[in-house]
């Protein structure tokens, strides 16, 4: 009998998500002062959602009906919680998935609303928490660790500058050791100039307050899946792979950024994506067991606040270059670039300009030429993080 029972609910685990029509996409929450956070739950369409609290100990309970999650999302890692010790996830019914947010104290307050799809955004469950006990301590929660590390207390007006955590942005240098990338009209090789560019960019971010982290240093291998893993390891907050163009007629030009799309905006942008794709295979890496789980992730990744967030970063990078440098004709273009296509990361792919280019070559070669690409770059992290995304 308990056999049959237990095939039963594996049966009912297995099958019930599939006939669901809205999924749980996302979940997100920001400090705005030590005092008030922000929740969020992204999902695929609107969904019954029932709140209940409960004390001893205190916590706010989020009941979704008929939405389980998508891949990936329970195990999201949630840092600079406020006064949120921890957020945890369950499924106390086959139909019912679970949110628990850990309160400090019966004493917390909470409004929420609901947000139909607008300006690329998903359908959205919004909920305002204030906690009306003063000189709150500020804790980070980490999911995969299962800690609570509890910082020093904030104070109401303003939050201490330690508090708030560096934002982390991931340098992904193209190429490297036995792929050398392209090689320029002087024999240069892309792999050089992007690792060139990246130390370069890497030095002014640090500068700016940034904490910088680079999928490689030096000229040696990184497989695709091995820059994703790295940024996700990282915990990166944006990501930015950088490349050198090539093309066969020499008189291409221009700078180009790249955002994840399963339809990519030109023929031009889908060949480019499919040989950048290839080096895995080329360099002895078989992504067989891979691909197919990142390419369900791709389809509804297009629905996704991540793809969202790494057009908007590209838009600004496009803003910034333009004072500076040649671009391209919409230079924003999408594809499938497989470093692209980390689930939780904002990431986009920016081509410096054409090795095949004789002009763009020289300009690439010269420290001076990069150093614009760079400032401009930084000035759009700036941008893209105080205008884009919930501090």
């Amino acid at each position: 009998m308990f056999k049959k029972c237990f095939l039963f609910l594996c049966f009912l685990m297995l099958w019930t998500p599939s006939v669901f029509a809205q999924k749980i996409q996302d979940l997100r929450l920001s400090v705005n002062d030590a005092q008030n956070v922000r929740f969020v739950v992204d999902l695929t369409d609107q969904a019954e959602i029932k709140l209940s609290r409960l004390s001893n100990p205190p916590r706010m309970v989020i009941d979704v009906e008929n939405a389980p999650f998508e891949p990936g999302v329970r195990e999201k890692r949630f840092l600079n919680t406020g006064f949120i010790s921890s957020i945890r996830t369950g499924k106390p019914t086959p139909t019912t998935t679970r949110i628990v947010l850990d309160l400090p104290s019966d004493n917390v307050t909470e409004k929420h609303f609901t947000l139909a799809p607008q300006a690329g955004a998903p359908w959205r469950f919004v909920m305002d928490l204030t906690n009306n006990t003063p000189q709150v301590g500020v804790k980070a929660f980490s999911n995969d660790a299962q800690t609570v590390a509890t910082q020093a207390p904030a104070k109401i007006e303003p939050p201490k500058k330690s508090v708030i955590k560096k934002k982390i942005v991931m340098l992904d240098p193209g190429h490297g050791g036995q792929d050398p990338g392209a090689i320029s009209r002087s024999g240069k090789y892309e792999k050089d100039l992007t690792l060139k560019m990246a130390k370069e960019t890497k030095v002014l971010l640090e500068k700016a307050g940034y904490k910088v982290v680079m999928t490689r240093d030096k000229d040696y291998y990184v497989t695709l899946r091995g820059r994703i893993e790295k940024a996700h390891k990282a915990n990166a907050d944006l990501f930015i792979s950088i490349h050198a163009d090539s093309a066969a007629s020499s008189a291409a030009q221009g700078l180009s950024i790249y955002t994840i799309s399963e339809t990519a905006s030109d023929k031009e942008a889908a060949a480019l994506a499919e040989n950048a794709n290839k080096a895995d295979i080329l360099f002895g890496m078989d992504l067989s067991e891979y691909q197919p789980e990142v390419g369900n992730i791709l389809i509804d990744f297009a629905k996704t606040y991540t793809m969202d967030q790494s057009a908007k970063y590209a838009d600004e990078v496009v803003k910034e270059m333009a004072k500076e440098v040649t671009l391209r004709p919409k230079a924003h273009r999408y594809a499938g670039f497989a470093v692209l296509k980390s689930p939780n990361v904002p990431s986009v792919l920016l081509e410096m300009g054409y090795l095949s280019n004789r002009d763009e070559d020289k300009l690439l070669q010269k420290e001076s030429y990069r150093n614009k690409l760079s400032k401009a770059l930084v000035r759009a992290v700036n941008t893209y993080f105080t205008k884009h995304v919930e501090q």
